[in-house]
């Protein structure tokens, strides 16, 4: 579980890191999985189910495949983990909901960058507002993400102004001018991100694997305000549901997967499951709509020279 300081430091920078969330024998099964997903997503080299990385010699390496949950039970078992939910909860404070999840392969000397960015909505020119409810990406690692293999570099402090003008600069420049810092983990580890805060990744030129699970938990007040002008939106809707019915029912069924597998469930948790999504009811946690007052604190000189990449400490 996270400290208040440690809290405090997530609202600060826009990441955290929590050391062996998952563990054992639902690590060795989680890591099983994603070794069958990457023997797939390199054999089957189409676009239906996984995704490719163009190299300059007309190659294309294998990098993402989406819709986990789909693929083996052990991706809905993490999913519903109550350390991992707790300590989401703690940094949200508010219920939220699974919403999407996806995986991210870097294969040893495939050498597939992730260009700099905000995670949807945010990089965009039209997207100039962070919510004051926390958006926040839980991702799991399944084996050590270092410098060498390709880890992501954040760059803190920038994830409460909005779209970040990361297309005025090259990619080496943020990288090295822009005080970002690498985030390395190890199997079981697990990077809580902001979708607002800049990131990105150099290739893979190392002989490791680095592999990363990743689960967009999301509050229903920003899924409305933020999420219903993209399709895929629409589209999840439509398939499965988001916050109705369906949608409880499936998290009940993923709690109850979870513990058919033999993993400790949600009973004697802080974590609850309500009506409105999954909820944290323990302390520390994220007071409600927490980053409109780091918001107010921040003078509109400090929001622009975020925005813009030229704020000093």
């Amino acid at each position: 579980m996270f400290s208040q300081k440690e809290i405090d430091k997530f609202h600060q920078d826009g990441f955290i890191i929590a050391r062996n969330v998952i563990q054992g024998q639902e690590l060795a099964t989680l890591q099983q999985a994603a070794s069958r997903v990457t023997s797939e997503g390199i054999a089957a080299n189409d676009r239906t189910n996984h995704l490719y990385y163009d190299q300059s010699d007309g190659s294309r390496t294998y990098f993402r495949s989406e819709r986990m949950w789909d693929r083996d039970p052990i991706f809905q078992a993490v999913t519903v983990n109550p350390t991992l939910l707790s300590m989401y909860g703690q940094l949200i404070g508010h219920p939220f909901m699974p919403i999407v999840d996806s995986f991210v392969c870097k294969l040893p000397f495939g050498n597939v960058p992730v260009r700099w960015h905000q995670d949807p909505p945010f990089g965009t020119l039209t997207w100039p507002d962070t919510h004051p409810i926390p958006n926040i990406d839980a991702d799991i690692y399944l084996d050590h993400s270092t410098i060498e293999n390709g880890c992501v570099w954040a760059i803190p402090g920038h994830h409460l102004v909005g779209h970040v003008q990361l297309e005025n600069f090259t990619d080496e420049e943020l990288f090295t001018k822009m005080g970002a810092k690498p985030i390395e983990l190890g199997p079981g580890d697990v990077s809580f991100h902001c979708l607002s805060a800049p990131h990105g990744s150099r290739g893979n030129q190392s002989a490791s694997l680095r592999r990363t699970f990743y689960i967009h938990f999301i509050n229903q007040i920003v899924l409305d305000e933020c999420y219903r002008h993209l399709p895929y939106i629409d589209e999840l809707e439509v398939e499965r549901g988001l916050f109705d019915e369906r949608a409880i029912l499936a998290s009940r069924k993923m709690i109850e997967l979870r513990e058919n597998l033999g993993y400790e469930g949600l009973e004697g948790s802080q974590i609850h499951l309500t009506n409105e999504g999954f909820e944290f009811t323990g302390d520390p946690r994220t007071p409600p709509r927490h980053w409109k007052q780091l918001i107010e604190m921040m003078t509109q000189e400090e929001i622009e020279q975020k925005r813009t990449l030229t704020y000093q400490r």
